[in-house]
């Protein structure tokens, strides 16, 4: 299913407020929508000098649940609860996008039911917990959580990251954040961890709705990354595809993009090829190498982030000056696994 963009916000957004709802008309929600938030957007970006570059991150990981799936979770949960008749969801995650719909749900007082890996972080699980949500452990890799949810969503509403149109439409609002931080020197590369790669498309989203209302001329290359260990998207773009065949997919410590079967593949495959990217693959040494170079930076994130970094230090060096860094998940939800990373 294809995002839609119902009609553009104002340029000028004097007087809104500074989460994501600055730009509600982009959602595609119904006007009478009661907007379940918790002040999510609005994220940080910062500068560093690396390898003589001037290197951008935008600190997604500064949302309230910890993770950029807090723009999604909002759009969809304030959706739901304009449906009558639903009293709980259902969500499949390895742990950000379950703790994000769980924090939300409880916002909304929706009964909420989150499918995991059997590998998900403690961290990730108490958070889920913390919130009221239901968690529910399933034995293999992170496909079988979705299935197992699917199933559930008989008799409950499938909050999902990965199918929604409108997690996804939450997302844009990065790209619409990213416009404005930047004014009309948007950064030429933008680099993005892919799992699912519904932050990809968003961006895509929010960058071609952008241009279209004639705010930006040009929209940034979207460089897509994946690890070795479960990189579908990275290995059909490569070989020109636009769907992505069966991967064999093994364990990682960026555990958070380990997505074999990405159901939007398709679109996020069309986002980086009309934007003008590529997609990069990352060997597990090298996210380890990039993980502690970050945090001697001051940026505690989840291993998962780290791929940003990863590739960029693989990029062609006239790719690098102000490429922006899409930094997704803290590390306060890895601290277990964090600490023997550090030893």
């Amino acid at each position: 299913m294809e995002l839609s963009v119902s009609k553009p916000f104002p340029k000028d957004l004097k007087g809104r407020n500074y989460s994501i709802w600055r730009y509600r008309e982009a959602f595609s929600l119904p006007n009478d929508t009661k907007e379940i938030t918790l002040g999510e957007g609005r994220t940080p970006v910062i500068c560093r000098r690396v390898e003589n570059n001037s290197l951008f991150f935008k600190l997604e990981y500064m949302q309230p649940s910890g993770s950029f799936k807090d723009r999604g979770a909002s759009v969809v949960m304030s959706l739901i609860n304009t449906l009558p008749g639903v009293t709980e969801v259902v969500e499949d995650s390895s742990g950000n996008a379950g703790a994000s719909i769980s924090a939300y749900s409880a916002v909304a007082g929706k009964k909420c039911t989150i499918f995991t890996p059997d590998y998900t972080p403690a961290g990730k699980l108490t958070q889920i917990q913390s919130y009221g949500a239901k968690v529910i452990q399933i034995i293999g890799n992170r496909e079988q959580s979705s299935i197992a949810a699917i199933k559930a969503a008989k008799k409950a509403m499938y909050a999902s990251h990965l199918w929604n149109p409108y997690f996804i439409s939450g997302f844009q609002s990065s790209a619409f954040e990213i416009w404005e931080e930047f004014g009309e020197s948007l950064p030429p590369v933008i680099i993005v961890p892919v799992g699912s790669g519904g932050l990809l498309e968003g961006l895509y989203s929010g960058f071609s709705a952008l241009k279209e209302w004639g705010y930006i001329s040009r929209i940034p290359a979207l460089i897509g990354v994946q690890t070795v260990n479960c990189s579908p998207i990275h290995t059909a773009f490569l070989k020109g595809n636009i769907d992505i065949d069966d991967i064999e997919d093994k364990p990682t410590i960026a555990e958070g993009i380990a997505v074999p079967r990405p159901p939007r593949a398709r679109a996020v495959l069309n986002a980086i090829r009309k934007s003008g990217g590529f997609t990069i693959e990352v060997t597990e040494k090298s996210i380890l190498s990039a993980f502690h170079r970050m945090i001697s930076m001051g940026l505690f994130v989840e291993p998962t982030s780290a791929v940003v970094l990863a590739a960029w230090l693989q990029m062609d060096k006239n790719l690098k000056e102000k490429a922006l860094l899409m930094l997704t998940g803290s590390g306060l939800k890895e601290t277990a696994k964090i600490a023997e990373l550090l030893k």
